[in-house]
């Protein structure tokens, strides 16, 4: 029985579709389950940050952004959730998120990108589903 469903957004339409499937999944449950929704914002390293930018600011500004459209889909549903922002590698972020909360499942979104730009750049889904601790489920 799955207790808790991590999801991994980041404002694309994946993403969102991978909510949907979360939430569904999750009120189908005959206990719902409950949702971790994860942003992991990639770390990003600058020699020189730009004057009167406050980076930190920026981040948070984009995570609001990204979560306020699964606060008002969530809102009106039945499923307990959580929400949390952080920064660093997604792929690192979301299996460690996934492993310290006890997450049963892991449900992202993929870009369906094409073979050779898998094998090139890789992806996080790619990397989840390597890292991860738990069933991955990604949606397209």
């Amino acid at each position: 029985m799955l207790k808790r469903i991590l999801v991994a957004v980041d404002g694309s339409d994946h993403a969102h579709k991978a909510l949907e499937q979360a939430v569904v999944l999750a009120e189908s449950m005959k206990q719902p389950a409950s949702l971790m929704i994860v942003h992991v914002n990639p770390s990003i390293s600058l020699n020189e940050p730009g004057l009167g930018v406050d980076l930190e600011a920026r981040i948070a500004e984009e995570g609001q952004h990204i979560i306020q459209p699964v606060n008002e889909l969530l809102a009106a549903r039945s499923v307990p959730y959580e929400t949390l922002l952080i920064a660093g590698d997604p792929v690192n972020e979301i299996c460690r998120v996934a492993k310290d909360r006890d997450c049963d499942l892991i449900v992202m979104g993929t870009a369906g990108k094409s073979m050779l730009a898998e094998i090139v750049v890789g992806s996080v889904s790619h990397g989840v589903l390597k890292h991860a601790g738990c069933p991955v489920m990604t949606v397209k």
